[in-house]
């Protein structure tokens, strides 16, 4: 027997009032990626091209997820019922799976289970539940004293001895597509907020005499759904929570998880360290046996294995195996440090490659540099790669086995070439060439009995 087709709605149609936000409620960043992103990927496999319902305004939804969602317009919000109304003119499966874009919370297996479980049972309606400790606005589940399922009421409709359930409704349903179709035309706002309600839709299928199936979701439900910028925060801490959970079984060690940042999509390699205070975002990748933090920030950073990033900031840029970076560093974007580098203390590197085994120790900025192996680059070394006047930026070239002196000034354009040697004190302005000494000082001159005179007249 074939499987019936199924095609997925995501109802993201509300305004999300309570945020206070111009921003749509879904779009909200939750660990790297908007909330609705994890729903949608959690479907992926059960409908790859997914229909969600957004508002008339939906150009952000449309920036953020392009041709990957079909999208449906609620013009006017009047609940989840008239939501789906306005969504189901574009599913042509025998079945519809109907979930909430603000829901991140359940997996790829939450949804394939109760999916598999429901056609199994062929049921013509159903309906994911899961118990929580604390349901507070969450609707509840009705059985009959068989434990049989009667119905969902909203906690607002809900009568005091209802609000003592706490099984719950997770806002998850598989419907027969045809049979909903007749049920949304029945819907009539019978509840306080005057609005047309999805469950009503499983009441009737109950009232008919169809076949209604009540799933239990596998494990304890944390939460369902999100509302204001309160319950975002909670929706990050549990999918930061099973992040943390899932690198430390891969053999990740998290030094005080509860300090720490980690985005959804950042990899680490085992036997790595992440110590408190650290923020790990974007497309971050770290390597094996790497030490990252204390009050370390990368983003989407790519850190090879062995190396030690202390204190310091990395944003879009690439760190080689057996490298130091910081304390106190600035990595800007477009860095790349080879093997065996090192950046020390109070340095700050900008679109710039720093070769094997080179040095930058500490207190210096370099900027649109190209640095061979071997290079030590005195303390308070400067590239200045600005003139000023040009938007154009000027590269500073420093060839291997080079030797830059302590508070030089590499004015870019220059090349410093193999082997050679600059001055302490230097300005460098021009190109020194192989196994030659720069210096470019003013000589130094004492003037006898200065401090006297200018103290005492004398």
């Amino acid at each position: 027997m074939s499987t019936p087709s199924v095609q997925t709605l995501i109802l993201a149609g509300g305004l999300g009032t309570r945020m206070k936000s111009a921003v749509p409620k879904v779009l909200h960043d939750v660990l790297g990626h908007p909330m609705l992103w994890y729903v949608v990927d959690a479907l992926a496999d059960i409908d790859p091209q997914p229909i969600i319902v957004t508002p008339a305004a939906n150009e952000a939804f449309r920036a953020a997820f392009g041709d990957r969602l079909t999208y449906a317009v609620q013009p006017e919000q009047h609940g989840s019922g008239h939501a789906v109304q306005c969504g189901m003119e574009h599913v042509s499966a025998e079945y519809v799976l109907v979930c909430n874009g603000d829901d991140p919370f359940p997996s790829a297996e939450d949804y394939r289970g109760f999916l598999d479980e429901s056609l199994v049972e062929h049921a013509d309606a159903a309906v994911l539940v899961a118990y929580l400790d604390n349901p507070d606005k969450l609707g509840r589940v009705i059985r009959t004293a068989d434990s049989a399922f009667a119905g969902i009421v909203e906690a607002r409709d809900a009568r005091p001895e209802q609000l003592g359930i706490h099984e719950i409704n997770t806002g998850v349903y598989l419907f027969r597509s045809a049979d909903l179709r007749s049920w949304l035309v029945q819907m009539k706002p019978n509840n306080v907020q005057g609005e047309y309600y999805i469950t009503d839709c499983l009441a009737m299928a109950v009232q008919n005499g169809s076949r209604v199936y009540c799933h239990v979701a596998r494990d304890k439900w944390e939460l369902s759904g999100v509302n204001d910028r309160a319950e975002l925060a909670l929706a990050a801490s549990v999918l930061q929570r099973r992040k943390l959970d899932h690198l430390s079984r891969e053999g990740v060690t998290i030094d005080m998880p509860e300090t720490v940042r980690v985005d959804w999509d950042v990899a680490i390699g085992r036997d790595s360290e992440i110590r408190q205070g650290s923020c790990l975002k974007g497309n971050t990748k770290v390597g094996h046996s790497s030490i990252i933090g204390p009050n370390t920030i990368l983003i989407d950073a790519q850190v090879g294995d062995e190396t030690t990033v202390l204190a310091s900031f990395v944003e879009g840029s690439a760190i080689g195996n057996n490298c130091v970076v910081g304390p106190f560093s600035y990595i800007r974007p477009g860095t790349l440090t080879a093997e065996r580098s090192k950046v020390g203390a109070f340095c700050e590197l900008k679109a710039s490659s720093l070769g094997a085994g080179s040095k930058v120790p500490h207190l210096s900025y370099i900027g649109d540099a190209t640095i061979a192996e071997n290079v030590n680059v005195g303390a308070g070394t400067i590239t200045c790669n600005y003139d000023g006047f040009t938007h154009a930026k000027h590269r500073t070239v420093i060839e291997k086995d080079v030797f830059i002196g302590a508070n030089n000034n590499l004015v870019a354009p220059v090349t410093i070439h193999e082997g050679a040697y600059t001055a302490t004190g230097s300005t460098i302005t021009h190109d020194v060439p192989p196994e030659a000494l720069g210096i470019a000082r003013a000589v130094q001159v004492d003037k006898e009995g200065w401090v006297r005179r200018k103290k005492h007249g004398q």
